[in-house]
């Protein structure tokens, strides 16, 4: 009887050699926490911020936030509390490291992650290589989302529920586990919906197999996650807001994450990569995919093609396909050399458990690694903050700002309400397009800065609006201005 397995599997120095996945998930950690991904993680847009000072005021008044407390415009109005669990949990490691913190938490979640994803393909029989080349590629499509936002959490949610359908399992199992993620993700991020297109291409996959036991199954546990879904602070009129905005069409075209790929762009070269990746697979393996596959593979990357914001939960959904037919390609046409090797090394991945020497060297990595997460002073308003900060007295009616630096001024400048922020979905349309009629400069701009009783401005140095109130000199005073930002005061 063959001990290959036994031996390592007893031997001590397994606890010292970490696997594949564990290099792999300490790899991404090393790189979400440079100096450059972690600053664009939380400097991208004022949302990390956002995200951050929304569950700090939960954290210090100890209830879910259920009217807004964070702007002028429309303070006192009911807010649909969505994302509250992850805007916890990344306030309270703002609390403890600051924008460090907030970005640790997101760089963890995508590590995790792509780690798992990597996991569960050698699990379904994935050649070790063919595994390892797919993350990496799903990971590198899905690098153009990775931010410090609670999206991050749907990229791990959306595994897992992925994970949970295509794993044979009975009835029981699957309504289970999926009325658990369901819970889940609904409180932490509101792009649970998503996990139901995947269930419908499955459902739709059970139809044309004529599985009608796996139809009844999969029907069961739609209806009992559809259900658990209610388990949250809005009820139903979550639901209900999510699907009206993504019916908003002013919406989708307003906000730059629902908008297609600019395939110019070099973050577009990720998602071009899984498009030619797949193109391939599809031309010269022409692997057999099951019905739902196929339905998942077209859904989703309509999807990812007509917003940006898709493109890292393709990678995700169409990852194990695609390292199945490379593993059966490989199979196929590699010399018995190489199936020799690949087969001790997936052997030998098996045996190691090196998880405390990846963990320790992540933990030192974040605690003494210089790199610090900032908002970079040329991009945003750090030096107009501190001097308001310092001229309080000169700032007491309300402002207008910028919206991108919504975000960054509610946890920099709490005792000053915003405007508007990040929260688009919040102010609706016609506040959103009020603010547009002023930095726009549309007939009647002044009116909006009239009807919300606006007596100062904070915008870019370069923005039009300075330009327009310069020419009011009767009305406007410019009282701060660096190469950044510049502050207008209302005389009378």
């Amino acid at each position: 009887m063959s001990n290959s397995t036994s031996g390592p599997q007893r031997h001590p120095w397994r606890w010292l050699l970490p696997s594949f996945t564990q290099w792999l998930w300490l790899l991404l950690v090393l790189v979400l926490l440079s100096a450059t991904w972690r600053v664009a993680m939380v400097a991208s847009d004022g949302d990390a911020c956002m995200h951050w000072a929304v569950g700090e005021h939960m954290l210090q008044t100890r209830q879910i936030v259920c009217t807004d407390v964070f702007s002028h415009t429309r303070y006192g109005a009911p807010i649909i509390s969505k994302e509250w669990l992850s805007e916890i949990i990344f306030a309270v490691a703002g609390r403890i490291a600051g924008l460090d913190g907030v970005a640790v938490v997101a760089a963890l979640l995508i590590a995790t992650t792509f780690a798992w994803l990597h996991r569960q393909l050698l699990r379904d029989g994935g050649d070790l290589l063919a595994a390892t080349v797919v993350t990496l590629l799903a990971a590198w499509a899905a690098s153009s989302h990775w931010l410090a936002r609670p999206h991050v959490f749907s990229f791990l949610m959306m595994l897992l529920w992925h994970d949970a359908i295509r794993r044979p399992a009975g009835a029981t199992r699957l309504v289970v586990e999926l009325a658990i993620i369901a819970v889940l993700w609904v409180n932490l991020h509101g792009a649970f919906l998503a996990g139901f297109f995947v269930l419908g291409a499955y459902w739709l996959g059970a139809v044309m197999e004529r599985d009608w036991t796996r139809l009844r199954h999969l029907t069961l546990a739609g209806a009992v996650a559809a259900a658990a879904t209610l388990l949250n602070p809005s009820g139903y009129r979550l639901h209900l807001h999510n699907l009206q905005f993504l019916r908003s069409e002013f919406f989708t075209g307003y906000l730059a994450e629902y908008s297609s790929t600019n395939f110019q762009s070099a973050e577009a070269l990720g998602f071009l990569a899984w498009l030619a990746l797949w193109f391939l697979i599809l031309v010269i393996g022409r692997p057999r995919l099951a019905p739902a596959e196929v339905v998942l593979l077209l859904m989703w990357t309509y999807f990812a093609l007509f917003a940006g914001r898709n493109i890292a939960l393709l990678a995700i959904l169409t990852a194990p396909p695609a390292t199945r037919a490379i593993s059966g390609a490989l199979r196929e046409h590699a010399a018995d050399r190489w199936l020799s090797l690949s087969a001790r090394m997936q052997e030998l991945d098996q045996a190691v458990r090196g998880w405390p020497i990846v963990g320790l060297l992540a933990v030192a990595y974040v605690l003494f690694w210089p790199a610090r997460a900032e908002m970079p002073p040329d991009k945003w308003p750090v030096a107009a903050v501190d001097y308001i900060k310092t001229h309080r007295d000169q700032f007491a009616g309300n402002l207008f700002n910028q919206y991108a630096w919504g975000g960054y001024l509610m946890i920099a400048l709490p005792e000053h309400r915003t405007f508007v922020d990040g929260r688009a979905d919040f102010f609706g349309e016609e506040l959103v397009k009020e603010f547009q009629s002023v930095t726009t400069l549309r007939p009647g701009w002044q009116k909006p800065l009239e009807k919300y009783a606006v007596t100062w401005t904070l915008m870019p140095v370069e923005h039009r609006l300075n330009c327009a109130l310069a020419l009011l000199p009767a009305e406007w005073e410019q009282v701060y201005a660096d190469a950044t930002a510049v502050i207008w005061r209302k005389t009378k």
